[in-house]
């Protein structure tokens, strides 16, 4: 692990740009950070995408893991990493810091719009993890446009799953899309009174017809084709 993805897991602390101590209170959970890398071993993803970056904890564990190439990238959207009462740029300089600089491409727009610029440009990613605007329309926007340049066999992972609009969107996926659940994380409240291990139930929607995701604190689905519905397609979720 990354020395600076290691000092924040562990202390709950990272710095400032200016070197000041500040308490990290919007990262993941360790288990969350070992589905990321779980899922990104399993597929050798060289190209991806974040939507939300905050602190950089989860940025830290998908550049960590990473197959290092030529074409090596990670594009990471967030417009408001850089506000001075937000994160002020606390998440970029933890990855310059753990030396990532390099591969990572910053988009400083809303992801709307920085997804649609990728689609234009034709990128092409192998995995993707959705972090961003927590309502159900945003949610579900960021998830249609990953799609678009989600190569088949990629795989997503959405944060956050026990929240009621996050919740409905995975329900969404699960009834709507050709996507399989491929394993999960259980809630951040779960894991500090139970200290569980990942979740992984392969096909646990398809298999057992559950409102499942408020088991999950993040849910990861690999794509198994493109969409292939018909134009008036529609199952209640």
């Amino acid at each position: 692990m990354n020395e600076i993805l290691e000092e924040i897991i562990f202390s709950g602390i990272t710095k400032t740009i200016n070197g000041k101590t500040k308490k990290v209170n919007a990262q993941i959970s360790n288990e969350e950070g070992k589905l990321i890398q779980d899922c990104i071993h399993s597929i050798k993803a060289e190209i991806s995408v974040e939507v939300g970056l905050a602190f950089g904890t989860s940025a830290l564990f998908i550049c960590d893991s990473l197959v290092k190439t030529k074409k090596t990238k990670h594009y990471v959207i967030d417009p408001y990493q850089m506000y001075e009462n937000s994160y002020d740029g606390i998440g970029l300089n933890n990855l310059k810091k753990a030396g990532y600089e390099s591969i990572v491409n910053f988009i400083e727009k809303p992801s709307h719009l920085a997804l649609t610029e990728l689609e234009s440009q034709k990128i092409e990613i192998d995995f993707a993890f959705i972090d961003g605007w927590h309502t159900f329309d945003h949610a579900l926007v960021d998830f249609f446009l990953v799609d678009k340049i989600l190569k088949i066999g990629g795989i997503i992972i959405i944060d956050d799953t026990d929240w009621p609009a996050i919740k409905k969107v995975c329900s969404f996926i699960t009834k709507n899309r050709a996507y399989n659940f491929i394993g999960g994380t259980p809630q951040r409240s779960y894991l500090k009174k139970n200290n569980s291990k990942i979740y992984k139930i392969k096909n646990y929607f398809l298999e057992n017809n559950t409102q499942g995701p408020e088991l999950y604190g993040s849910m990861a689905f690999r794509k198994v084709s493109t969409d292939l519905r018909l134009w008036n397609h529609f199952e209640n979720f």
